[in-house]
């Protein structure tokens, strides 16, 4: 049964669902909606979708959404979603596909608000009409005529090497039960859903490493473990005495919780579970770093910070490019130099360096 809501714009909106697809129809009054119900329910029983000419940017979306959501991870689906629903369907979500010109589009992306949302709804517009191109839903794709939004991360700051040596020191003495946590991400540097998804099987004590082959997240209410961010994320770490000092430490924790817990624990393994065993939140970890930041009297840090100062380190020490590259599990080692360029330095030791074998 098809249910006819009314949106907040006032219009009535029906949808219906085919082969994997969606399609919505809009009206003015529930007949309105209802006729045009009939007349998408008769071009599909004749394998008919509706003609480019009145195919709305919502109805393109919600296709392209339907249609592609197998091929993306979780969080990549969720973020489109919440972009468009957020910031597009309320302006141009009912404007027909043969009506939305360049300059309209323009003003529209001039008008967003902050430095990075420009950029995001732009990427999600242009991949979906790139889609709608190549299925002929659309005859051209009109983000390829208008200006893209410009949007430059900003270079990651953070303390100096002293500082981000102090609260590595603090962790390892300190009896917060978040300590062991950061301890890890400063030592190894993984992404903060790689530390959360590990699991005990994953750590080798005989040979020193750790085995980094998932990510976890919590999507809408769920928690959800996928494959790290690239094929090269899937790596083998090896630790040091402290890093391994840290994971002994928490898996002390670990089993004064399970006794705490009783039959309530849930045995997912996790090598930094909750307090019953269950996969961490993100705000819980957020919490825990404020907390052994200001205790260790430094700059607050984010989990991904954590994986900043890491990589810094390594290379203002000189350590290789590639051999940074592999630890982070980054695809090349040209994102690595994009991201920590600022880390390796001025250039004055290669020029003393040169001035000696010169002689």
């Amino acid at each position: 049964m098809v249910t006819i809501r009314q949106r907040p714009d006032g219009r009535y909106e029906a949808r219906v669902q085919r082969d994997g697809r969606r399609y919505s129809v809009y009206g003015h009054s529930v007949a309105d909606v209802q006729r045009k119900l009939a007349e998408l329910e008769r071009s599909l029983s004749l394998d008919q979708p509706p003609p480019p000419g009145t195919l709305t940017l919502g109805e393109l979306v919600e296709r392209w959404l339907a249609t592609e959501r197998r091929r993306w991870k979780p969080r990549t689906l969720a973020n489109y979603q919440r972009l468009y629903q957020r910031h597009v369907a309320p302006v141009l979500g009912p404007v027909r596909l043969s009506r939305l010109t360049p300059d309209r589009l323009q003003r529209f992306l001039d008008q967003l608000p902050g430095e990075r949302t420009p950029d995001q709804v732009f990427r999600l517009l242009h991949r979906c009409f790139r889609w709608g191109t190549r299925l002929g839903l659309v005859a051209t794709n009109p983000t390829d005529r208008v200006t893209p939004p410009v949007y430059r991360p900003p270079r990651p700051r953070l303390p100096d090497a002293e500082t981000i040596r102090r609260l590595y020191q603090h962790c390892l003495e300190s009896a917060d039960a978040g300590a062991p946590l950061l301890a890890f991400l400063l030592a190894s540097g993984c992404r903060i859903g790689e530390a959360l998804a590990l699991r005990w099987s994953d750590i080798d004590w005989q040979k020193r490493t750790v085995r980094i082959e998932r990510s976890g997240q919590w999507i809408g209410g769920e928690w959800v473990e996928t494959p790290p961010k690239t094929a090269a994320g899937v790596r083998t770490l090896p630790l040091g005495d402290t890093a391994l000092v840290a994971l002994q430490k928490q898996r002390r924790l670990v089993a004064e919780r399970r006794l705490r817990a009783g039959p309530a624990w849930q045995p997912h393994d996790l090598v930094f579970p909750g307090t019953h065993g269950q996969p961490l939140q993100l705000r819980t970890v957020q919490d825990a770093l404020v907390r052994l930041c200001r205790a260790a009297g430094v700059p607050v840090l984010t989990p991904h910070q954590c994986r900043h100062a890491h990589a810094s380190l390594l290379l203002a020490a000189g350590v290789p490019l590639t051999d940074v590259q592999k630890r982070l599990g980054h695809a090349t080692p040209s994102i690595t130099l994009q991201v920590y360029a600022h880390a390796l330095g001025d250039g004055r030791a290669v020029a003393e360096r040169l001035e000696q074998l010169l002689g």
